[in-house]
C-alpha cells in the first residue's frame, strides 16, 4: 500500500456568516482492492487527511490560516463478521460504530461530512484562499519505507474567494 497514487480527493469549502470555514471532503478512489485486502486480513486500516487552509502568498510561503488532521479507521473481525470504525479530529476519537456491511465501511473512511476549521485569524474581503487536503494510508507498502521523503497517497484542493 501508499506505492500507488489514488484519484483526486473533492474537497468543498464553506465560509459560514460567523467566519467559520466549514470543509467537506470525498476520497472515492481511496478504498482499493490494496486496501481492502488490508482490512480482511484484521490490521487496522488507517487513512489520516491533513486538512489546510491557506492564503497564497507573492513570496515563497503560502500563509497557513487553519489546519486539522482527520482520520478514519477500519479493522475487520472475522470470528464476528463485523467491522469496526472510527474517526478522530486531531488524535481524539469523535465517532465510532460497528458495521457488517464493507461498502458502508468503505463511505467511513473516505467521506467526511462538514468539518470546522478553527482560524488562526480572520478572513480577509475579496481575497483568494484554498484548501488543501493530503491523504496518507496505513499500514505502507514496504517499498515506500525506503523512500525518504514524507509522500502522500492523494490530495485535492479547492480554491476560494471570501466576499463578505
Amino acid at each position: 500500500m501508499g506505492a500507488a497514487m489514488v484519484g483526486p480527493i473533492l474537497v468543498k469549502p464553506i465560509v459560514a456568516s460567523d467566519q467559520r470555514v466549514l470543509v467537506s471532503l470525498q476520497a472515492p478512489s481511496a478504498f482499493t482492492e490494496e486496501t481492502r485486502g488490508v482490512v480482511e486480513t484484521g490490521l487496522t486500516l488507517t487513512f489520516t487527511y491533513d486538512v489546510e487552509l491557506r492564503r497564497p502568498s507573492t513570496l515563497w510561503f503560502d500563509a497557513t490560516m487553519a489546519r486539522a488532521r482527520l482520520a478514519a479507521s477500519a479493522r475487520f473481525d472475522s470470528l464476528t463478521g463485523t467491522y469496526q470504525v472510527s474517526k478522530e479530529r486531531d488524535g481524539r476519537v469523535y465517532w465510532s460504530a460497528k458495521a457488517s456491511d464493507e461498502s458502508q465501511v468503505r463511505d467511513w473512511l473516505t467521506v467526511f461530512e462538514p468539518i470546522a476549521l478553527e482560524l488562526a485569524r480572520r478572513l480577509e474581503p475579496n481575497v483568494e484562499y484554498y484548501v488543501r487536503v493530503r491523504l496518507y494510508t496505513a499500514p505502507r507498502s514496504t517499498v515506500s519505507w525506503f523512500w525518504p521523503f514524507g509522500r502522500d497517497d492523494g490530495s485535492g484542493r479547492a480554491d476560494f474567494t471570501y466576499i463578505r
